[in-house]
């Protein structure tokens, strides 16, 4: 639904005539009108549902009734069926542009006049064809259609330019149905374009294109699968368990209907989900399946090559203890204060094809023992294929304010089970009574060339008594409207005390030189600012082209206060 309303018709006048009372703009040029604008905008009406969902089949005749409101004014209303259209986002709009479904049946007018208070009743039918699709969806389309008054501003001198902006309120409906038809033919249709993997924040992320080539609407589920392949080019079974994609218009939706996808006709959807898994450097193969909730309709496999540095945020989520076995959380953060848990649950997975034996060891940062952890299990064997959960408690009181150290976490391949086969040092925190102060300097921001790439780095240094979160944000920006680059570092990855670490946020390799604006944001737990900072920089060929790998100070780069130039 958009909403618009009229707007009051402004006053302006030619340079040197009242240009107080009109409102000039500093800087016109001589002789240039000038305008200003009040706006008020309000719905002209209102109208419940938006959406009608039926059950019904096909031929069948079905009824629909929407409630039209008024706000207030008197208008003159306009309804009309309409074609559907969807972005590739899965947002819904109309298409006046296309003919629409045949179907529809109105039994109240389609022009009419809405009284100011007054609410009027739209009625009409779908007849749901005779085409074997698992989903329909009807459009109708509610415009104002309201006259302008003339001579909005009596009052405004008779050689005066007058402005009018006319906003319009109107409602796309939708009458959708579920036929039951569980025919696969609309399904076949369907183009399973692209599926890959991408880095989104820092996290692997399945993203896949799907586009429906028919004249009419349907409904799908569609699930990603990640299976290594061999060397001789054969794909391995798969350990990871399915995952469903769902249209980024739905990502906010908490139930299973988050991952139900419909698809309007001659529409092109991006799908999306976060794979949650580590990864070994390697050739894999992504599987899409099209389902239509009972079983796989069509199915399509995409070869990729995927890098372990490309999702630098994934170990702050999930430790690897080898290829295939994982352990999460990979930070451990327990105590008795706000914000903490006096127990959480630790996951093991081994999607390896061997069984394996695992042992946990909590340590401080002496590397004594640490008594107040109990773990319900230390020392465990978890078979090819399976997921352990262990649970971590904190137990009795202690002295200190708060400690911190690893969990140590040793794996045995049971193959081989004299030889360790991984061992790995976990971020582990103790807070008993408070968290410690945090620490943290940050050095100046400096531009690099780097082997991995060109860009900005920052080292940070904690000097406090506990580990520190590190979130850091920099966006590049120019000053042409263009959507500025953002660029993330640290992922919420801990800063151990006494430890340093570079931040690196490296520039697109098809950046152009010029005049930017950077802004950096460097934040920890609770939200609390380490550094920011808003600088002007001439990025030069010279910076774009350099091949050594060394960093070397931007010594363009300068603090700007909140009277200097700046670029959007």
């Amino acid at each position: 639904m958009t909403s618009t309303t009229l707007a009051q018709n402004p006053r302006s006048t030619r340079d040197g005539q009242d240009g107080n009372q009109a409102g000039n703009v500093p800087g016109d040029l001589p002789g240039g009108k000038r305008v200003s604008i009040n706006r008020r905008v309000e719905h002209a009406f209102r109208i419940e549902p938006v959406v009608q969902r039926f059950k019904a089949r096909r031929g069948e005749v079905i009824p629909f009734t929407f409630q039209v409101t008024s706000t207030g004014k008197t208008m003159q209303v306009d309804v009309s069926p309409v074609q559907l259209r969807q972005e590739e986002t899965g947002i819904i709009l109309h298409d006046e542009h296309s003919p629409p479904m045949d179907g529809v049946r109105f039994s109240t007018p389609t022009r009419f006049t809405l009284n100011a208070g007054e609410t009027v009743e739209l009625k009409g039918t779908v007849t749901v064809p005779l085409t074997k699709t698992n989903y329909l969806s009807f459009g109708l389309l509610v415009r104002d259609h309201g006259v302008i008054k003339e001579n909005e501003t009596p009052d405004a001198p008779a050689a005066a330019t007058q402005a009018s902006i006319r906003y319009v309120t109107q409602y796309v409906l939708r009458v959708d149905i579920e036929t039951g038809v569980v025919d696969t033919s609309g399904m076949d249709q369907l183009v399973l374009e692209n599926a890959t993997i991408i880095s989104k924040d820092g996290m692997p992320y399945v993203q896949a294109y799907v586009r429906n080539p028919s004249d009419f609407a349907l409904e799908c589920r569609v699930r990603s699968e990640l299976a290594q392949s061999n060397s001789n080019g054969t794909r391995r079974r798969s350990t990871l368990d399915p995952v469903s994609l769902f249209m980024p218009a739905r990502a906010n939706l908490n139930d299973d209907d988050k991952y139900l996808v419909r698809m309007m006709p001659h529409a092109r959807l991006r799908l999306e989900a976060p794979l949650e898994t580590t990864f070994i450097n390697g050739a894999y193969d992504l599987s899409l399946h099209v389902s239509n909730g009972r079983r796989t309709m069509k199915e399509k496999v995409f070869q990729q090559n995927l890098m372990a540095d490309r999702f630098r945020a994934l170990d702050t989520k999930i430790a690897s203890l080898g290829p295939g076995v994982t352990l999460e959380p990979a930070q451990i953060e327990l105590g008795r204060v706000e914000g903490t848990q006096r127990m959480i649950t630790l996951q093991v997975s081994n999607h390896s094809e061997s069984d394996q034996q695992i042992h946990l060891v909590p340590r401080d940062h002496l590397g004594d023992p640490i008594q107040r952890l109990m773990l319900s299990k230390s020392k465990f064997e978890i078979a090819a294929g399976r997921t352990k959960t262990i649970r971590a408690m904190l137990r009795g009181k202690s002295d200190l304010s708060a400690e911190w150290g690893t969990l140590d976490v040793i794996r045995r391949d049971l193959d081989s089970p004299n030889e360790v086969a991984s061992a790995a040092a976990l971020p582990l925190e103790l807070v008993h009574a408070e968290r410690p102060a945090l620490q943290v300097e940050a050095g100046p921001l400096q531009w690099a060339n780097l082997t991995a790439g060109k860009g900005f780095v920052m080292e940070l240094s904690n000097h406090g008594q506990g580990y520190a979160p590190i979130h850091a944000e920099l966006l590049l920006g120019r000053d042409d409207g263009s959507r500025p680059h953002r660029m993330l570092d640290g992922f919420g990855r801990w800063l151990a005390p006494g430890q340093k670490r570079e931040l690196q946020f490296f520039v697109p390799d098809d950046l152009v030189a010029g005049k930017y604006q950077v802004r950096l944001q460097v934040r920890s737990r609770e939200n609390v600012t380490l550094k920011e900072q808003v600088v002007v920089l001439q990025i030069t060929d010279e910076m774009l082209g350099g091949t050594n790998a060394t960093v070397i100070p931007a010594n363009s780069i300068s603090a700007i206060n909140g009277e200097g130039e700046s670029v959007r």
